[in-house]
């Protein structure tokens, strides 16, 4: 879990989750056992990207950030879920593992969005508008993230300034609120040529792994439910995936710090795969059938977390009086 990370801090926001009621079942049960695809059994499946041998969901969530962060390989999961197994909860977990190492998130842009967030209709193709916002939170970050380093900040700049003028570029610069710069990116970005949104996404990540070798860039989609009634919609959301993954995976042969989770019920995950033969092909192996947990299982993760509170906070002037009153 991210507060076994050594920073006191994840433990008093995981405390604060606890105090409040909210999120606390759904975020331990990343704790739950997995198992290999096709194996007897019942429960959660997965297979590893490394090959190593994995025994939980947060063993595997470890896994494929170090598949793709230390090792500099392209990662890309389906997560199946059953209703109420916590698929939500399984990005924002995945999400905090990237901040509880300086190596992960001093070289990182990690971008969660909903499905839902991309609007229908206009002009424009949900594809092309599904880019520009995956390339908009991408670019915010890229400027904003004071964690980066100001060499990734001047090369985004430079970036920006040979597609945009420069008063387009000194605007998005001055603005650090999320929102503002999404909307008036995607203006400028739609409004000025980009020769395919596609190629201009990889062209980013080739440029800034360029002065960072070691950068990830990380996009967790969740909501793909949402798109059900719009079968439109979901072929060209089908479309990005596809050659996305086809791409990283023939012309940088898996070689690509990238790693993308898109999240969806089991019968919509089922359905977005099986319709595409290619798609099928290429996501055998990588899809996470997430399951809800067992009795057996929240009571040795209650186990765990008290283990790791007591590691964080030992020693702590009248710990021993606290840790008896309240249990």
């Amino acid at each position: 879990m991210a507060e076994d990370a050594g920073k006191k801090r994840f433990i008093k926001d995981f405390l604060k989750d606890v105090q409040s009621g909210t999120g606390f079942i759904d975020d331990i049960r990343v704790e739950r056992v997995v198992r290999p695809p096709a194996s007897d059994g019942e429960g959660s499946t997965a297979k590893s990207l490394s090959g190593r041998k994995i025994s939980s969901i947060t063993e595997l969530l470890g896994d494929d950030l170090t598949h793709t962060f230390d090792e500099g390989y392209f990662t890309f999961r389906f997560v199946a879920a059953v209703v109420g197994s916590g698929k939500t909860s399984l990005l924002t977990y995945l999400q905090q593992l990237t901040e509880t190492k300086p190596t992960y998130e001093n070289h990182s842009v990690v971008v969660k969005f909903l499905l839902s967030d991309i609007p229908r209709g206009g002009s424009h193709s949900f594809m092309d508008k599904l880019y520009c916002h995956i390339l908009a939170d991408t670019f915010y970050q890229l400027l904003h993230n004071v964690n980066l380093s100001v060499s990734i900040r001047i090369l985004t700049e430079r970036i920006l300034s040979d597609y945009l003028n420069n008063l387009e570029v000194a605007q998005l610069k001055a603005l650090t609120k999320l929102q503002p710069f999404r909307s008036k990116f995607k203006n400028y970005i739609t409004t000025n040529t980009v020769d395919g949104f596609e190629q201009f996404f990889f062209y980013i990540i080739s440029e800034i792994s360029s002065v960072d070798p070691k950068f990830s860039f990380v996009y967790l989609t969740d909501e793909l439910d949402a798109l059900e009634r719009f079968p439109d919609e979901i072929q060209e959301t089908r479309l990005l995936f596809k050659e996305l993954i086809r791409r990283a995976f023939t012309d940088f042969k898996s070689k690509i710090r990238l790693l993308i989770y898109l999240v969806g019920t089991s019968n919509n995950v089922d359905s977005f795969i099986a319709g595409d033969s290619v798609i099928q092909s290429l996501v055998n192996n990588l899809v996470i059938n997430l399951h809800k947990g067992y009795s057996n299982e929240f009571a040795q993760i209650k186990v765990k977390i008290d283990e790791r509170i007591q590691g964080a906070y030992k020693g702590y002037k009248y710990f021993e009086q606290a840790w008896h009153i309240f249990n």
